[in-house]
């Protein structure tokens, strides 16, 4: 990182972003879609190969979150458009600070080392990738500090800065921008509110991540004069790992009609699972659960088990765990209780009723509707 003199400059509207669903992550002042002269501060002196990124703080009682979007600020002095560059983006799980330092999680997404790509940024833009289709995860490292908070952190590093006048030697008019719009003023002092601790990120080249509020280079403090503000870096997310019970296939009929799969409670974390089951004409079946359905020790499924005295039946599920319902006025109760263990989020089940109808057919019952389960918080 050089340092050069924060650059201070009004330019027009900025590309509108937001989240179609899920939640909106964003640490700078701006509007969420800035309209008319929007003044923002050029940090010119990050030379390629440097990185910028903000730290988000999740609620304590958030779920684990996917992350579907990100968004890069790049801009251009004077607010001049068609300035190119090349960013890697990368996703962080877990902040801690030690003073200057920021102390950096697990890296869970490179997008240079998990897409073989890289993102293609230009001025003056708050530029914008979908990053729905790459499944990347934050909140499952544990909570820090005191009190305890879940951090993660959106970054980019420069890849190539197509400005064609730029050197590192000489900076960057196109490059990464804060939300800060007033110059340094006498005497020269960091303020908190406008550049806070802990929120924006700088890795310098030689020292490695910086708090961007304490950051120096050559024993020159970087705030407020080289730079200040929060870096207009901003995400979506939706839960990774929703809890959800979803009919996805029709049973055959017994003689009181289909049984069905109702649930009371969805599959969570720490929680037991209710599920209805209905149709039951004497009061007597089984759930099968499984862990597949595409394969049965019967073969691919769904698999016709006409064979096997189920007239005109399929049978939807792997049969691979066995759970006996026992019910009154043609109804069962089912119960799942699941661990209150994250290791178990996102596991999915599959399951299908049998219930006992003994005239029914050689067999003696039928096959209900067919449902799939995810454990989610």
């Amino acid at each position: 990182m050089r340092l050069l003199l924060l650059a201070t400059s009004l330019v027009s509207s900025l590309a509108a972003q937001g989240c179609p669903t899920g939640t909106f992550w964003k640490r700078d002042a701006l509007p969420v879609a800035p309209t008319g002269l929007t003044a923002v501060s050029i940090i010119q002196g990050l030379c390629e190969g440097e990185s910028a990124g903000v730290v988000f703080e999740m609620p304590a009682n958030m779920p684990v979150q996917r992350i579907t979007q990100v968004v890069a600020p790049w801009g251009a002095a004077l607010g001049v458009g068609g300035f190119q560059a090349a960013l890697d983006v990368e996703v962080y799980d877990g902040v801690s600070f030690s003073g200057a330092v920021a102390n950096m999680g697990q890296l869970v997404f490179s997008l240079s080392a998990q897409a073989t790509a890289n993102m293609q940024v230009q001025s003056h833009a708050l530029n914008t990738l979908d990053t729905s289709t790459y499944n990347i995860i934050v909140g499952a490292a544990p909570a820090t500090g005191s009190p305890p908070v879940r951090r993660f952190a959106i970054c980019f590093r420069v890849d190539l800065n197509l400005h064609p006048t730029a050197t590192c030697a000489t900076g960057y008019p196109a490059n990464f921008f804060t939300d800060n719009s007033q110059p340094p003023s006498f005497p020269f002092t960091c303020n908190t509110i406008t550049t806070p601790q802990r929120t924006s990120l700088i890795e310098i080249q030689g020292q490695g991540w910086r708090d961007a509020a304490l950051a120096t280079v050559s024993g020159f403090q970087l705030c407020p004069i080289y730079y200040a503000g929060v870096w207009c870096i901003r995400c979506c997310s939706q839960d990774a790992f929703p809890a959800y019970y979803n009919n996805f296939a029709n049973g055959c009929p017994g003689t009181l009609g289909v049984s069905q799969l109702i649930p009371a409670t969805l599959p969570r974390v720490g929680t037991t699972m209710f599920v209805i089951v209905n149709n039951l004409p004497a009061n007597l079946g089984l759930m099968l659960t499984g862990f597949s359905n595409s394969a049965s020790p019967f073969g691919s499924l769904p698999a016709n088990m006409t064979g096997f005295g189920l007239t005109n039946c399929l049978l939807h599920v792997s049969p691979d765990v066995l759970t006996t319902l026992v019910g009154g006025g043609n109804t069962a109760s089912y119960s799942l209780a699941i661990p209150n263990n994250n290791g178990v989020l996102g596991a999915q089940l599959w399951q299908q009723p049998f219930a006992i109808d003994p005239a029914l057919n050689p067999f003696g019952g039928s096959l209900g509707n067919a449902a799939a389960l995810q454990i989610g918080n």
